[in-house]
């Protein structure tokens, strides 16, 4: 009987997420590792996991779906 290898991890491309701002047009949200977020026409795309994450649990932020 074969065993069964675990594989590689491959790399996960990098996340990325856009969200509208529901209380602002125009913003700068600072993150405490330094990180500035810019929102500019009530969108903010996020390019990390913890700003992702940040967003994700601010009320005034909704996700928006991919677009393409």
């Amino acid at each position: 009987m074969a065993k069964d290898t675990p594989q590689a991890a491959t790399p996960a491309a990098p996340a990325v997420a856009t969200f509208l701002d529901t209380r602002f047009r125009s913003r700068v949200i600072v993150f405490p590792s330094g990180d500035v977020l810019h929102v500019f026409s009530g969108e903010a795309t996020a390019k990390t996991a913890a700003q992702i994450e940040y967003l994700d649990a601010h009320p005034d932020f909704k996700r928006l779906e991919e677009r393409g």
